[in-house]
């Protein structure tokens, strides 16, 4: 009997212990739940605060643009295109810039019709030669096929027909940079930064800092504003020719920005008549860029809009928001 008991004494401790170490693990595991619960929460409250703070950066930025005093002329000295940094109290940090649509060429431009004295396909051609491409003519021509309503080319809809994920063309003006890389011909590869070590190098240009994707279908291209568009562009839209006027212009504008192009085309008879309905002094679609970061977290602003060239006031075209 004594040994019975002691037996049944041992086995009721082990089952004790047991049950003690299965509560402590239990309550462990939950407590661990709970701190993942409560940091999962903290994180998703922060990307919350996050997303607020790049939007209202994005929108102060865009008020500051629909404030300019001087539509008639843009360039890069005003208010609105100086980015604006902010450390706020509650740790987070914004980031905001507007940039205009006039210093880049809009690859949209080749889906509008063309009342300019040189026309889109022109000046992407010397843009891409100039910026080192010399297969530009076969990813011109597909990517005015691509986007034109009809069906006369090389690159039309029976092109993309073939392979293991055959699509169609859009036929259309085109609304985000992806689809421009399913042009054929048109990789990331193309859009790489390079790095220019010769300022003089004849095909040293930057695809990627000389081109953009305005989502908005056109009556007519997006003029060029002389005074914020660079080199690369300005080459560009006056042509390969022209590189004397161009630095010439350059070198004006620093003194003091173009306010009519009259004035430029006096002083540069030469190329008055290549840039005429090319190119302006003022520009009515802008991109704005906005960034918060706290914490290693990121949220991200890119917003398309239109600046009414009387009032100045401001309509979004197309508004993303994403982290990284």
């Amino acid at each position: 009997m004594p040994r019975r008991s002691a037996a049944r004494s041992g086995m009721a401790l082990i089952l004790a212990l047991a049950a003690i170490a299965l509560g402590g693990g239990l309550a462990l595991y939950l407590q661990a739940r709970a701190a993942a619960l409560a940091r999962a929460e903290r994180s998703e409250l922060l990307r919350e605060r996050l997303r607020v703070a790049a939007a209202e950066a994005a929108r102060e930025a865009l008020w500051i643009l629909a404030a300019d005093e001087d539509l008639a002329v843009d360039h890069l000295g005003e208010d609105w295109a100086r980015p604006r940094e902010t450390n706020r109290a509650d740790g987070v940090s914004t980031w905001a810039v507007v940039e205009d649509a006039g210093r880049f060429i809009n690859w949209n431009n080749l889906a509008a019709s063309n009342r300019t004295a040189r026309d889109a396909r022109e000046i992407l051609l010397d843009l891409m030669m100039f910026c080192g491409d010399f297969d530009a003519a076969v990813r011109v021509d597909a990517l005015q096929d691509f986007m034109d309503a009809d069906e006369e080319g090389t690159y039309e809809a029976d092109f993309y027909r073939v392979g293991d994920a055959p699509y169609a063309p859009p036929n259309r003006a085109l609304w985000a940079p992806a689809e421009l890389l399913r042009v054929h011909g048109f990789s990331a590869e193309l859009f790489r930064p390079r790095p220019r070590t010769d300022p003089d190098d004849p095909t040293g240009g930057d695809l990627s800092a000389a081109t953009v994707l305005v989502p908005q279908p056109l009556a007519a291209p997006i003029p060029v504003n002389v005074n914020t568009a660079s080199r690369d562009v300005l080459m560009g839209v006056s042509g390969l020719r022209q590189e004397d006027a161009v630095r010439q212009i350059l070198a004006l504008r620093q003194v003091q920005p173009f306010e009519t192009l009259a004035t430029m085309f006096t002083a540069y008879p030469e190329v008055a008549a290549v840039l005429e309905g090319s190119v302006g002094t003022a520009s009515a679609v802008f991109r704005v860029r906005a960034r918060a970061a706290a914490d290693g977290q990121h949220r991200t602003v890119l917003a398309w809009v239109e600046r009414d060239p009387r009032t100045g006031d401001v309509r979004i075209l197309q508004w993303l928001e994403g982290e990284g």
